[in-house]
């Protein structure tokens, strides 16, 4: 494993999520259960490591055959937000949202949760909170998310990175006082689904957009989520959906609420929001990509 690391430059954390969870090699196995890579399964590690510098995430290519993944290589890298500088690029100006991102995530890696606290703030400063949750937080949580999927980062960095944002954002949340006219939103997560950086970010949003909201943690069975939106005329319901630990689950409570909610606009964003199209199709709900576009949808419910 550790010359695999080295010919490869991934971590040995990384090839195992990679083996595990995309099934990006089958080494063999000796008959103590050590892994035996061949020269291919070197290849071919080195190659996805190098198409996921380029921009493409390791969930998209895993399953791609060794002259696809050649050919994948030989394009243009995608053009991402994500990716890493080059050193013969310019700097970037302190300012910039991406330059915010990279050091943050920088302060993930190290583990170092006082910088990344710093940075966060000093992003609002510098850009604003409209800005601060659009361009630095949400393309962070998703870069720390993707880390995390392909095996770039432990757990325990994904857990420090969400736990810092967390507090940070529950400061910004407090702070916030929209008129009380203003229409409400609900945010939270459906039952089994506990991360709730998203849905914090979708209160957070909605607050920006005028709205008042009601912010519920996570993890809150449908019938709750309905009473809640009934007995405070919600005008709409926001969800955050980050794992599939349970898909049969969570497809019977978004039908639940629907069902409970058929006139009440529902907003379902999330990493794995996409997984779930079908069910968000059949309840007549809307997938929300980015927070830009849960703002403009926002925009437009208000005036219904």
């Amino acid at each position: 494993m550790k010359m695999v690391a080295q010919r490869t430059g991934l971590s040995p954390h990384a090839i195992r999520v990679w083996e595990k969870r995309y099934g990006a090699v089958s080494p063999e196995r000796t008959a103590t259960n050590r892994r035996l890579y061949s020269g291919d399964d070197i290849e071919r590690l080195a190659n996805l490591h190098r198409a996921t510098q380029q921009g493409h995430s390791i969930g998209s290519i895993a399953h791609l055959s060794d002259t696809d993944l050649r050919e994948l290589l030989s394009e243009r890298p995608l053009a991402t937000p994500m990716q890493e500088q080059s050193p013969d690029q310019p700097p970037l100006p302190e300012g910039q949202p991406h330059d915010f991102v990279q050091r943050c995530l920088r302060a993930v890696s190290d583990m170092n949760g006082h910088e990344l606290t710093r940075e966060l703030m000093a992003a609002e400063v510098a850009m604003g909170r409209n800005r601060l949750l659009v361009d630095v937080i949400d393309p962070l949580m998703r870069a720390v998310g993707d880390r995390w999927s392909d095996g770039t980062l432990r757990v325990a960095d994904e857990h420090l990175a969400t736990s810092i944002v967390r507090t940070f954002l529950g400061t910004l949340h407090s702070t916030n006082r929209p008129p009380a006219n203003a229409p409400l939103l609900i945010s939270t997560t459906p039952a089994g689904q506990w991360h709730e950086v998203g849905a914090l970010l979708a209160s957070l949003t909605a607050q920006s957009a005028g709205w008042n909201t009601l912010y519920l943690g996570p993890n809150l069975p449908a019938e709750e989520i309905a009473a809640a939106a009934l007995t405070h005329s919600a005008k709409a319901v926001a969800l955050s959906i980050i794992y599939l630990e349970d898909d049969t689950l969570l497809r019977g409570e978004l039908t639940k609420l629907r069902q409970a909610l058929p006139d009440t606009p529902l907003l379902i964003g999330g990493r794995m929001a996409p997984h779930f199209q079908a069910v968000i199709d059949e309840i007549d709900a809307l997938r929300i990509d980015n927070l830009a576009l849960l703002a403009q949808l926002l925009q437009k419910i208000a005036t219904l």
